[in-house]
């Protein structure tokens, strides 16, 4: 039986800055969870109704994985923009590597000859220090996540999160979720969307879409706790 690994729990620490973020995680992940036990359901009534137990699987139970694929991608989603928005806020106005990339982002915005309007208008408003941390995290927030350099850039680097805590490479081990999760949402996950007269469809086991949403909510989770671990470290004096 394919299963959903239960979700790594949320940090046993008070981290008001990780909790909405991890809120969004687990939604995601008992949605997912509970796709799976229908896929589960209608794969042994069907086996129970064949004679031959290896039957391949129904388009429905097939179009469910993808749904499990997209709900997945969805929570990473909305998780990580929370935590972009939530912990960003808490650890930029203080000595922190997400100051930083906060300070390098305004100065390499002010160098172009031509600054963005939002960039201006928050400048110009009555409270510009607000404004300017609207408008970077809005910028760092404001749409999906495409691949791992996405996840490095925008979240990772952006809240100050050491390298070797969340390497690059275990991000790259998403990409494959990526371009499964662009297959769907984008073509349908036909494999030759061009030729019009061809209409075959990606098929996936249990096993390797379970594989593949297992891994995104462990990289998430991963990257939620790294996050309130420099939150935490934010809070702790540091000795003179």
């Amino acid at each position: 039986m394919v299963v959903i690994a239960d979700l790594r729990p949320g940090p046993k620490a008070r981290v008001p800055e990780i909790r909405n973020a991890y809120r969004y995680l687990r939604g995601a992940h008992e949605s997912v969870s509970g796709i799976f036990d229908v896929v589960q359901s209608m794969s042994q009534a069907r086996r129970e109704a064949n004679a031959n137990a290896q039957g391949r699987m129904a388009k429905e139970e097939v179009d469910l994985l993808r749904a499990a694929i997209v709900f997945t991608s969805s929570g990473l989603d909305a998780s990580m923009k929370r935590l972009i928005n939530d912990a960003g806020r808490y650890l930029i106005p203080r000595e922190t590597g997400a100051r930083g990339q906060y300070v390098a982002f305004l100065n390499q915005e002010m160098k172009s000859s031509q600054p963005d309007a939002s960039m201006r208008d928050a400048v110009l408003s009555a409270d510009p220090a607000g404004g300017l941390m609207d408008y970077y995290l809005g910028a760092r927030a404001k749409a999906s996540f495409q691949g791992s350099g996405d996840l490095e850039k925008r979240v990772r680097n952006c809240l100050g999160i050491a390298a070797e805590r969340v390497p690059l490479e275990r991000l790259k081990s998403l990409d494959e979720f990526f371009t499964v999760r662009n297959s769907i949402v984008h073509n349908m996950d036909y494999q030759d969307i061009e030729i019009s007269i061809r209409t075959r469809r990606i098929h996936r086991s249990n096993d390797e879409t379970a594989r593949l949403c297992n891994l995104t909510f462990e990289i998430a989770a991963d990257i939620l706790h790294a996050a309130a671990e420099v939150v935490i470290a934010s809070r702790t004096p540091v000795a003179h």
